[in-house]
């Protein structure tokens, strides 16, 4: 009735003066309604793009007339295929032409809005290409229109609708794009009755939500008494409806296309699973096994849900499936009331008056609709859904008293058994005592034999891990010593040269006619194998270096330490331990060090035995694939770091033999090996994984295929 009132006085404001010159198309406002003008008629709609079409003097009576607030099913096809545009002429009358109004747009897509040929909004991204059309998000506030004058005006719309998915099938029964005419007191006062609105929403949702905490109270101390958490489910679902449409109230736009769509299926949602919920808590208080009506409803409600949501609950068909449904809900209702009454159930008329009140306040809402009434029409609503939940409620507060106070004559009941069972312990606790003393006897005696057992587990658990670094000083050692032959080969060679050049040069010198310039090239090839011999002999030291380092028991320190080249380093003392037992044995290595990676606060010499270990293990895997004979295999070990977020990675990757899942999982377990007896002791990984968690705080983590190959990654904080 209300919107009814509000269409006929829009047709009386906006009636277009008759044809008569000039003005023909021109769109006569005298007045404003209480509720602010949609703007529907007069429109003229092109679809296309010219930019001369924003001119205030361009010639429109040849494009056809539409009302852009009707739904997007219901107008033209081309209106939704590209960019087009739309203008309206409108003058306006002696009362509104010295006020200052407000222009209040809402679109489904992207639009630039142009007051006689000046464009003065511009909202969302427009794209000729319309799945790129993006709308604005927030939604736009109104427009000011200060004082225009009695002079006719121009208003044009370049506009490119929002392309929405097919199976939003609701989504077109909303219009594309409208505006609406305010004055600066009627948006006021408009934006006050929605705040006002939701305010009143807002509070009725304290009050259910309120409720829901109090119930699951009850529930918390009573869980036998399921009813409570059933009715506290109910007053959630309810507290939640209320507060979105409270939320969507506080919007000064009055609920933007964009929110209407998303919370539509939401805040029905809401409602349809408290109706099933406050049925279930009636089957709980009176004490009934739900059956097949109360599942039925469940079904119902699903099929409901789904229809109506597919259209947004925008078509009659979807409103008429959710009364139906609420229908069968209250039916049900009804029924269990009427069973508890006729069985004589306790309390069942305190749920009854609460049915009746809700009842008579909804016949009431109504009548006052009917009436014309509205203003007390929100407390007739908030009556019929607090009336049944408060006789609920109440009814459950009343069996939480009455267990209240049997559970007190339970306790009387209970202390003076209590005290009958005393006397009888005291007599048990003599008896207790004696065995209690055999007892401690016989522990004290397998405590002695177990510490005795510990100890020799420690100690050999002692001797494991000292072998287990011995093993991997070994494999450094191995690698070194191939290493160190390189550059000691390279000092012995050009000694043996630089000997040579020097008995020459002494011959040369001896000879009655000397040759200078023979004289000066011995002595520059003499000085060039020197500093051959000092580079050669610096990198011998360095390894021999770098050998003391690995072997000195670590302190602990951290200091700075370039990830890049200790992974490098060991790769290739790795790689050439392996090299130096296996001289057949050859694989690809490679290397994919971040560039500009940041120096890393660690341990180096712990790090390194890490990495040693890593690598040992990547190199056995593929030799044991390779000795497989499997054709076109060639062994590879990778690695790469990187710095991910504020960690630094290394990742070591092989194509050798995999894990499965199972060994995957004990992988980092003490003494856990997959090698041959002797070949390993099963600690090298669990000790590496100490030092990286432990020591550094970071990770260790392996995936693996089986027969595909190993990742082990390590992450140390930056």
């Amino acid at each position: 009735m209300k919107h009814l009132l509000l269409l006929l006085l829009t047709l009386l404001c906006a009636v277009p003066a008759p044809a008569q010159g000039p003005d023909t198309a021109v769109l006569r406002l005298n007045r404003l309604p209480a509720a602010g003008l949609m703007l529907k008629d007069g429109w003229h709609y092109h679809p296309g793009d010219d930019p001369t079409w924003a001119r205030p003097d361009f010639d429109d009576r040849g494009w056809d007339t539409l009302n852009p607030y009707r739904p997007r099913r219901e107008l033209p096809a081309r209106l939704h295929t590209g960019i087009g545009w739309l203008r309206l002429r409108f003058r306006l009358g002696d009362s509104l032409s010295r006020r200052a109004l407000l222009l209040l747009p809402n679109a489904n897509g992207a639009w630039e809005l142009y007051l006689d040929g000046r464009l003065v909004r511009r909202d969302g991204i427009m794209h000729p290409d319309l799945t790129q059309v993006q709308p604005n998000p927030n939604t736009s506030a109104p427009l000011d229109l200060p004082g225009l004058g009695r002079t006719p005006h121009v208003l044009a719309v370049r506009f490119a609708p929002y392309q929405y998915p097919p199976w939003l099938l609701g989504a077109d029964a909303y219009p594309p794009l409208f505006f609406q005419l305010f004055t600066e007191p009627q948006f006021r006062r408009q934006t006050a009755d929605h705040a006002q609105l939701g305010t009143r929403l807002m509070v009725l949702a304290g009050i259910f939500g309120l409720l829901t905490l109090l119930h699951l109270v009850f529930f918390r101390y009573n869980p036998a008494r399921r009813a409570n958490l059933y009715f506290a489910l109910y007053a959630g679902s309810l507290a939640l409806c209320c507060w979105l449409r409270s939320y969507l109230m506080g919007d000064t736009n009055f609920s933007s296309m964009a929110q209407s769509l998303a919370s539509q299926p939401v805040w029905v949602g809401l409602q349809l699973l408290s109706y099933l919920w406050v049925v279930r808590a009636l089957y709980a208080l009176f004490g009934y096994r739900p059956g097949r009506l109360y599942y039925g409803l469940w079904g119902a409600a699903g099929l409901t849900l789904a229809w109506g949501g597919l259209y947004l609950f925008n078509n009659a068909a979807s409103n008429i499936a959710v009364a139906v449904f609420i229908g069968l809900a209250i039916v049900e209702l009804l029924r269990l009331t009427v069973k508890a009454w006729r069985e004589r159930q306790r309390g069942v008329g305190i749920i009854g008056t609460g049915f009746a009140v809700g009842l008579l306040s909804l016949v009431a809402g109504f009548a006052l609709v009917v009436a014309g009434v509205y203003y007390p029409v929100f407390a007739s609503v908030m009556l019929t859904y607090l009336a049944p939940a408060l006789g609920i409620s109440l009814f459950l507060a009343r069996e939480f008293a009455l267990d209240a106070q049997l559970l007190l004559l339970k306790l009387t009941e209970v202390q003076q058994l209590s005290a009958q069972t005393i006397a009888q312990e005291q007599d048990k606790q003599a008896l207790l005592a004696a065995q209690n003393e055999t007892l401690e006897t016989q522990v004290a005696e397998r405590t002695g034999e177990l510490q005795r057992s510990l100890t020799d587990l420690r100690a050999t658990q002692a001797q494991l891990i000292q072998k287990e670094k011995m093993a991997s000083l070994g494999e450094l050692t191995a690698g070194i010593a191939h290493e160190i032959q390189n550059p000691l080969n390279f000092v012995n060679n050009f000694a043996e040269v630089s000997t040579e050049l020097v008995e020459e040069l002494a011959e040369e010198q001896a000879r009655p006619t000397r040759d200078p310039a023979l004289e000066t090239e011995l002595l520059g090839d003499l000085k060039q194998n020197l500093v051959k011999i000092t580079e050669h002999g610096r990198r011998a030291a360095g390894i021999v270096r770098g050998m003391l380092e690995h072997s000195r028991t670590s302190t602990g320190e951290r200091a700075p330490t370039d990830l890049n080249q200790l992974a490098d380093e060991y790769l290739r003392l790795a790689y050439q331990g392996l090299r130096a037992k296996d001289k057949t044995f050859n694989a690809t290595l490679d290397t994919d060090f971040a560039p500009g990676l940041p120096l890393v606060e660690a341990a180096g010499a712990d790090l390194g035995r890490v990495l040693l270990n890593l690598f040992g293990n990547a190199f056995y895997a593929v030799q044991k694939r390779q000795q497989t004979g499997e054709a076109g295999y060639q062994p590879m070990v990778s690695v790469c770091t990187k710095r991910v977020a504020n960690q630094v990675e290394i990742r070591v990757k092989d194509n050798g033999t995999g894990m499965s899942a199972e060994v995957q999982s004990k992988i980092f377990q003490p003494f856990f090996t997959t090698k041959p007896t002797g070949e390993g002791t099963g600690l090298g990984l669990s000790l590496s994984h100490d030092i990286i968690t432990q020591g550094h705080g970071g990770t260790l983590a392996v995936e693996s295929q089986p027969g595909q190959g190993t990742t082990f990654t390590i992450s140390i904080p930056a």
